[in-house]
C-alpha cells in the first residue's frame, strides 16, 4: 500500500506536519510505504501534477478560523472531481485546543466525499496538549495520540485493501428460476 500525507499547514515543520508524520509512522508499521507532502514548502508540487498511485490519503489541516487551512483548500480546488476516487482517506486537524479540530475533519470529510473518497472512521483532532515534554525537551506523542494514529493506520489499510479487491461480476439468475416473481 502506498500513502500520501497531504500537511496543509503554511509552516513546514509545524504540529499539522509531526501529527501527519505519527500516521505516516503506523502506516510504516504496517507495510505500507509512506510520502509526505508539505505544502508550505516551496518546491513542494502541486496535487494536481502527483501521480494517483496512492491507495491512501491522509488530509492534515491545521485549525484556521474553525475550518481547514486556506493553503490547503486550493490545492484541493485544483484537482480533478475524481482525484480520491476508491482512495482510502484520513483526516487529522490540529488546533489549539483539544475540540478545536473536531468541525476541520468534518469540512475535510464533505470534500473528501466530493472527491469520491473512502473516508475512514476515526478522525484525529489533536492540540499541543497531546503531545508532552520528551526526554531532551523536544515535545512527544501521548500514548493515547499514538493509539488514535494506530487505529486510523489499521482503518485505511483496511479501506485500502477493501478498495482493491476486485467485485466479482453479478450472479445472474435465470427469470424462471423457482421462488422468483
Amino acid at each position: 500500500m502506498h500513502a500520501l500525507l497531504i500537511s496543509g499547514s503554511p509552516r513546514a515543520g509545524s504540529g499539522t506536519s509531526a501529527l501527519a508524520a505519527l500516521v505516516g509512522d503506523a502506516l510504516l508499521a504496517r507495510g505500507a510505504t509512506v510520502t509526505l507532502l508539505e505544502l508550505a514548502e516551496p518546491s513542494a508540487p502541486r496535487l494536481r501534477d502527483t501521480r494517483r498511485s496512492h491507495d491512501a490519503v491522509v488530509l492534515a489541516s491545521p485549525v484556521h478560523h474553525a475550518s481547514y487551512s486556506g493553503l490547503l483548500k486550493l490545492a484541493l480546488d485544483e484537482v480533478p472531481g475524481d482525484w480520491l476516487a476508491d482512495t482510502a482517506v484520513g483526516l487529522l486537524a490540529h488546533g489549539s485546543g483539544p475540540r478545536t479540530g473536531n468541525v476541520v475533519c468534518e469540512h475535510l470529510r464533505t470534500v473528501a466525499g466530493a472527491l469520491g473518497g473512502w473516508v475512514a472512521p476515526t478522525r484525529i483532532a489533536a492540540c499541543p496538549a497531546d503531545f508532552a515534554p520528551g526526554p531532551h525537551g523536544a515535545p512527544g506523542p501521548h500514548a493515547a495520540l499514538l493509539r488514535r494514529c494506530d487505529a486510523l493506520a489499521a482503518e485505511l489499510h483496511r479501506c485500502a485493501t477493501m478498495l482493491r479487491t476486485p467485485v466479482p461480476a453479478p450472479v445472474r439468475v435465470p427469470a424462471s428460476a423457482p421462488g422468483i416473481a
